[in-house]
């Protein structure tokens, strides 16, 4: 009688299985440490919508506000919003170390940096054009602030390599060459329609582009 067991066959490993493994890991690594951007996208187009439409039925009559409290009440939307993008910035690096964690870090804090720079510019601006027109005070501050948005979304797209935030930093500077072009009225026009349009298209883009790859990750 033959007592020596037959060794069972080692299971061979699946190399599609393997990777499919890696890129589900992968996935939920990216989806636990990197902020949410469509979120974010839809976030600022909230803000562009409230900010920029009271700007507009405070300029145009057909909201009973005074432009100068719809100034005040813009710019905190706004704020909000950078605060918002900046936190989120910022905590994207807490679970991971090294350069990603400091581009992150960095980041965010450039948002507050370069809006702390606007609101100084805005207060100074307004003092020295105290007796001016509003309306034209506004045009210009928001001018300064939509540069500081274009450039900060080019930077990212270089920091992160994220093509469609390259994209839309570009679609802002243009927005904003538009509106200084076209003054002070149709500036605020442009805005409180072309900004949400371009931040909504922005976020539906990311969701399209995260369902895709985590679809990917799964096959």
């Amino acid at each position: 009688m033959n007592t020596n067991a037959t060794p069972a066959p080692e299971p061979q490993l699946d190399p599609r299985t393997a990777l499919a493994s890696i890129n589900q890991a992968v996935a939920a690594t990216r989806a636990s440490t990197e902020p949410n951007t469509a979120v974010i996208y839809f976030v600022w187009a909230a803000a562009y919508l409230a900010g920029y439409g009271l700007l507009h039925g405070a300029a145009f009559g057909w909201l009973p506000l005074a432009y100068g409290t719809a100034l005040l009440i813009g710019a905190a939307i706004l704020f909000a919003a950078v605060a918002y993008t900046a936190v989120l910035g910022i905590r994207s690096g807490s679970g991971i170390r090294g350069d990603s964690k400091f581009a992150g870090m960095a980041y965010g804090l450039s948002w507050m940096g370069g809006f702390a720079a606007v609101a100084v510019f805005s207060i100074a601006f307004s003092k020295l054009m105290v007796n001016g027109d509003q309306l034209v005070t506004g045009w210009l501050i928001n001018a300064v602030a939509i540069l500081v948005v274009g450039i900060m979304y080019m930077a990212g797209s270089a920091v992160f390599q994220d093509r469609p935030m390259f994209i839309l930093g570009v679609c802002f500077t243009v927005l904003n060459i538009a509106g200084l072009i076209a003054g002070a009225s149709a500036f605020i026009s442009i805005f409180a329609i072309g900004g949400p349009v371009l931040f909504t298209a922005a976020g539906i883009t990311m969701l399209v582009l995260r369902r895709r790859d985590n679809t990917a990750a799964v096959k």
